[in-house]
């Protein structure tokens, strides 16, 4: 009975991270805040006339790379609900390296985009949108955290 829990738990993580994309996560956000992520950048930017097309050019550069590395999330999610049953040391150590790879890229396109949009506007225009990606990213992880369970939290006897 316990292995057609695990089973059914397992697939329910597999089709729920698959459901995780980046439309999802848009959608997450307008859950909370009632408005497309671009609506919601535009209402908290405190943009000058001037700043606005090259302000808009950089975040669909950043959104692109944004939504790539949020597919590398998905996949070691998939991967996960996987081998969560019989997960190995190889597997364990492939999706740590992959979830801290994820999390590296993040910092390495805030710094990247930051770096971008200081020299193009300002540094302070920039720190407030970095900001903001980093406190959405964060809404992301911990409704992830919420969802997916611990290694070994579901042990099948």
């Amino acid at each position: 009975m316990k292995k057609i829990i695990v089973a059914l738990f397992v697939i329910g993580l597999a089709v729920a991270s698959y459901a995780q994309s980046n439309s999802e996560e848009i959608d997450l956000l307008q859950s909370v805040y009632g408005m497309k992520k671009k609506e919601l950048v535009a209402k908290h930017m405190k943009l000058e006339v001037n700043q606005t097309d090259v302000f808009w050019q950089l975040y669909d550069e950043y959104e692109i790379a944004r939504k790539e590395i949020a597919k590398k999330r998905l996949n070691n999610i998939e991967y996960y609900a996987e081998k969560y049953e019989n997960m190995t040391d190889a597997d364990a150590d492939l999706l740590l390296k992959k979830s801290l790879e994820v999390k590296m890229d993040f910092i390495k396109l805030w710094s990247k985009t930051y770096k971008k949009m200081s020299k193009s506007i300002n540094s302070v225009t920039a720190a407030q949108f970095i900001q903001a990606e980093m406190f959405f990213e964060e809404m992301v992880r911990q409704e992830l955290s919420m969802e997916i369970p611990f290694i070994g939290e579901f042990e099948v006897q």
